[in-house]
């Protein structure tokens, strides 16, 4: 556990996909329909209202759609590999078992399979927790093309701990769990933990015997306790990650969260990370956090999945 709540440095793995794409190109006769001379005219007539019509035109209409009912047209138009569940959705393939119960983690547009990227999953593996298995690897996609195409930097993953694997809980037998989980961290922070890394001596005090929300100012590099519920406990920390190129490396921030949850009775592990730009990246990660646990809970419910 020690090795996990001081300061995490995570070794991100450079996708570098170039795509190339042929351009197809269509010689036009020079004969003009009335629908084309209608649009000529009314270009040299009226500019702007010609851009603006072109423009509504050239609109798709799912990206007037909400994000579940683009992902419901996807499933309509053919991907047979997408469910859902109460207005949750979620993949088959990105389904996994803890024990002899499988479990399914919700998909969100944008997202993407980690396991298909050749060498993430492994990438993940190396860095993972002895007795923990990483069963799904789930990564923003969007985000990631959005900034840069260089690193993985939004994701998620769910690790199965192989002790619990084939064991069944409920809110009275995971409290001992939670327990044993802050008793761990506690007795690693006294081990680190230095005063002249704290503001004040009180957040020294609070920090080193657990009292986590007496802390007032956050320190980088420690896991300090979110939330806890009959059902969770998410701890919330900062790291970075170190970038490497062939003649240079430089250190980028990261926020994440660790929650332990209970899903179907089943103990999970679930972390979430992604590149920290503002501070108003914080209570975002916190709330898509809170989603992630609860629609993991919807689509493992028993009962059929709806389309």
């Amino acid at each position: 556990m020690a090795r996990f709540i001081y300061r995490f440095r995570f070794y991100f793995l450079a996708l570098g996909i170039a795509g190339i794409c042929p351009v197809w190109a269509r010689e036009l006769g020079s004969s003009e329909s009335l629908e084309e001379m209608s649009e000529r005219l009314e270009t040299e007539t009226d500019p702007e209202r010609a851009s603006s019509k072109k423009r509504r035109r050239s609109r798709s209409p799912m990206e007037d759609m909400m994000p579940i009912d683009r992902l419901r047209a996807q499933r309509q138009m053919g991907d047979i590999d997408l469910y859902f569940k109460d207005g949750v959705a979620y993949r088959d393939s990105l389904g996994f078992k803890s024990g002899v119960i499988q479990l399914y983690p919700p998909f969100y547009e944008g997202w993407a399979n980690g396991r298909k990227v050749k060498g993430l999953y492994e990438d993940f593996v190396k860095d993972g927790e002895p007795g923990f298995t990483l069963s799904s690897v789930i990564y923003n996609e969007r985000y990631y093309r959005e900034t840069g195409k260089e690193f993985v930097n939004y994701f998620i993953l769910y690790w199965v701990p192989e002790q619990y694997a084939f064991t069944l809980f409920q809110p009275n037998s995971f409290g001992p769990v939670k327990d044993r989980v802050r008793e761990a961290i506690v007795k690693a922070r006294k081990n680190y933990a230095r005063r002249d890394q704290f503001d004040t001596f009180q957040d020294y005090v609070a920090f080193k015997f657990g009292r986590d929300d007496e802390i007032e100012n956050f320190v980088d590099g420690f896991w300090i306790e979110a939330n806890e519920g009959d059902y969770h406990l998410t701890y919330f920390y900062t790291s970075e990650f170190l970038v490497e190129r062939k003649r240079q490396a430089f250190v980028r921030p990261l926020i994440a969260t660790t929650s332990f949850i209970l899903v179907r009775g089943k103990l999970l592990k679930v972390d979430i990370v992604k590149a920290y730009d503002s501070p108003e990246d914080i209570p975002r990660l916190l709330e898509f956090t809170e989603g992630v646990r609860d629609d993991m809970k919807t689509v493992n419910r028993h009962g059929e999945s709806n389309r």
